[in-house]
């Protein structure tokens, strides 16, 4: 709505209670604080279509008003804590032994510039030893951070990287996950704003991965002294999201649940392995170069086979985590709008070291492995017709006939879960043990080379 309203054409947003600070905030980060709204009591998609349609009746007048008024005399009791947006003062917390430390605490989490859990106090001299990690000026601009467009520049994220107990070294790494975000365009906007418990997953390739001391063996996403590494990096990159680019917990981060893998997600596949090409080499790097791939994430399969020690036997197991990806058969198969050209979802395999050795002793190339899974990931024209009978415009054209099935033939189709294999990424990482993991993701990834390093 935002952008028809930048266009000249009157519009009013329709915000669900519970959403009026995420409507405000979303207004501001495009440039119309001031845009109209109304508010209805219901999520809209929780509720019949006819509850909804009256709910949004009794708010016409409302409506019209919006349409009708100039945008600068809406609202204007509304425009919110703007002025918590732009720099201000050095912050100063004093007191015996740790009560500063504590008081820093209190008053960043009340701010709702931290985590949870405690900060690591950003001074003036820590952010100062954080920018010696990059050859970059401090007011460079790493670019306009969704989902509040927020200016990202070298300075920002060394506080943030600072606040989560980074390294000077790590800060390149950091600016290369915030630059495959940003290359998301809309659909990281999509994930990072949604009410799904969609979180960045960063895994890191290349030499850089050792000289880091990041763990890419067991119990590689943590918690515990092997996996500091890759805890600070992924805790930075959820920090940098909430502080740069305004990604704060009910205000542009609607999860109606939450969960865990939003403090801190990042994994590491091995610089030197016997098994495949780097994940990184099959998006055109070389071995050589040190890279960052993130993927918005949205569920955790266990793909546990302990039993099986053929390749087809493993990735039958496998095939079954991706098939039990939730509610979300549907994206799988929809036609990508103007602003997603990619469209859907899909899923990132991390194939442990067992389950990949297999593959890999038998010849099979991780493009095989991909097409296997593909063909082995089934679902049903009825659930595709359950997801799409509301909006059939939103299936792909080739597959409308499927809305024609009767409820009989629906249930004896099947068809791969996902229009094309492409759909399904494969990394290979983790300790000893039968245990694959399946990532539900919203979009493809995006990787970028790591460069800037002091």
């Amino acid at each position: 709505m935002i952008y028809i309203e930048r266009q000249g054409v009157p519009t009013v947003s329709i915000a669900s209670a519970g959403f009026e600070t995420d409507t405000l905030a979303t207004s501001r980060a495009f440039g119309m604080p001031l845009a109209p709204y109304v508010v209805v009591p219901d999520v809209i998609t929780a509720v019949a279509p006819e509850r909804s349609a009256d709910s949004i009746s009794e708010q016409i007048d409302g409506i019209i008003r919006g349409l009708t008024n100039p945008a600068q005399e809406i609202n204007k009791e509304d425009e919110g804590d703007a002025e918590n947006r732009v720099p201000g003062p050095a912050q100063e917390y004093s007191g015996a032994g740790i009560d500063a430390y504590l008081d820093f605490n209190s008053d960043y989490l009340d701010r709702g510039w931290g985590d949870g859990f405690p900060l690591f106090p950003p001074t003036r001299e820590r952010v100062d030893a954080m920018l010696n990690g990059t050859t970059l000026a401090p007011d460079e601009v790493i670019g306009i951070l969704p989902p509040g467009m927020g200016i990202a520049t070298v300075e920002k994220i060394a506080i943030s990287a600072a606040m989560a107990g980074c390294e000077p070294s790590h800060l390149p790494v950091l600016f290369a996950g915030l630059k495959a975000i940003i290359k998301m365009g809309s659909r990281a906007r999509a994930w990072l704003m949604s009410t799904s418990p969609d979180a960045p997953f960063m895994m890191v390739n290349g030499p850089i991965v050792e000289e880091l001391g990041m763990n890419t063996g067991q119990a590689i996403l943590g918690p515990g002294r092997q996996s500091r590494v890759n805890i600070v990096l992924g805790r930075a990159l959820r920090l940098a999201l909430m502080n740069v680019g305004h990604n704060y917990p009910t205000e542009m981060d609607m999860d109606t649940i939450g969960s865990p893998n939003k403090f801190s997600w990042c994994g590491a596949e091995p610089a030197k392995t016997d098994r495949w090409e780097g994940f990184h080499e099959s998006r055109g790097f070389q071995a050589s170069d040190s890279t960052v791939t993130v993927v918005g994430a949205r569920n955790v399969h266990d793909a546990a086979d302990l039993t099986n020690y053929t390749v087809e036997g493993v990735l039958n197991t496998v095939a079954g985590g991706i098939k039990g990806g939730g509610g979300y058969a549907s994206y799988r198969w929809s036609d990508p709008d103007p602003y997603d050209p990619e469209g859907g979802g899909g899923a990132l395999v991390i194939l442990c070291p067992d389950h990949a050795n297999v593959c890999k002793d038998a010849g099979w190339s991780k493009e095989m492995v991909r097409d296997y899974l593909w063909g082995h990931t089934r679902t049903t024209a009825a659930a595709l017709q359950g997801s799409f009978k509301a909006n059939p415009a939103f299936l792909l054209p080739p597959w409308k006939w499927v809305l024609d099935l009767t409820p009989e033939q629906a249930a004896n189709t099947v068809l791969p879960a996902y229009n094309n294999p492409e759909r399904i990424e494969i990394a290979s990482f983790g300790g000893p043990a039968g245990k694959s993991m399946v990532l539900m993701t919203n979009g493809p990834s995006q990787t970028v080379e790591v460069t800037d390093r002091a």
